[in-house]
């Protein structure tokens, strides 16, 4: 089995929810935050390959989709999006902390080994780090409507400890720092970054979390939910769906 930071926060959502998407195979088509925030990392990758951004987020919002989770809910104008994402690189391009990169879109597999006690996990993690920067700093690009990112600091931290423990494990060493590299959309749009600097505890954390949460998938307790959030469910794809949901 190999698991993901994306898998591992569905499930921290709800196992419900994690079984719907991960196991059933449920596929639901991207709203609209989602699809543009989509587009503007397909960009981001052409920008810090040196190449034209528009071309990546044309590609990602016109391009042909591989199948409906890729695709954009009804109603969604991607001429609308495509506009504010120029936009958005107009700006990006004399406003952001330009990151020297050593690798773009960084896949990995990595075992999994406590960096301290040394226990094995037959189960490995998988993904993908937006930029590697020659001065060895994690950049994941986040993009929102708003500068308030308190519903998703669980999920950053989860992401942040994640991507540190793969690149400990890949280079022997923590990263120097890991920062969010937040795209803003307001008028006109901002670009704000958030430093953070991974520590062994937090390697040793994501060890824990990853370790309870694959144990409960491998055990099929994904379709138990006693108390699913409120908050949770509201923003749930598969609300509709669920006869658990407090939507």
């Amino acid at each position: 089995m190999k698991l993901s930071v994306s898998k591992i926060s569905t499930f921290l959502d709800c196992p419900r929810k994690y079984a719907y998407e991960y196991e059933m195979g449920i596929q639901i088509p991207k709203k609209e935050g989602f699809y543009f925030g989509s587009a503007v990392h397909s960009g981001l990758e052409q920008f810090y390959d040196g190449k034209d951004p528009m071309q990546g987020v044309a590609q990602a919002l016109f391009g042909r989709k591989s199948c409906l989770k890729e695709e954009a809910e009804e109603g969604i104008d991607p001429h609308k999006l495509y506009s504010e994402a120029k936009k958005i690189f107009e700006v990006y391009k004399n406003d952001a902390p330009y990151f020297q990169p050593k690798e773009v879109e960084k896949f990995f597999e990595v075992e999994m080994v406590h960096p301290e006690t040394k226990e094995e996990l037959p189960i490995i993690f998988v993904g993908k780090m937006d930029l590697i920067t020659s001065g060895e700093d994690i950049v994941d690009h986040k993009t929102s409507k708003s500068e308030n990112m308190t519903f998703y600091e669980a999920k950053n931290e989860l992401q942040m400890r994640g991507y540190s423990y793969a690149y400990f494990m890949l280079n022997h060493k923590l990263p120097k720092r890991f920062i969010f590299n937040y795209i803003l959309r307001t008028k006109p749009p901002r670009i704000t970054i958030k430093k953070l600097y991974p520590t062994l505890y937090d390697i040793c954390s994501f060890f824990e979390v990853f370790k309870k949460v694959s144990i409960l998938i491998l055990q099929k307790k994904t379709m138990n939910s006693p108390k699913p959030s409120k908050w949770n469910c509201r923003f749930c794809q598969y609300k509709n769906i669920c006869p658990k949901s407090r939507a």
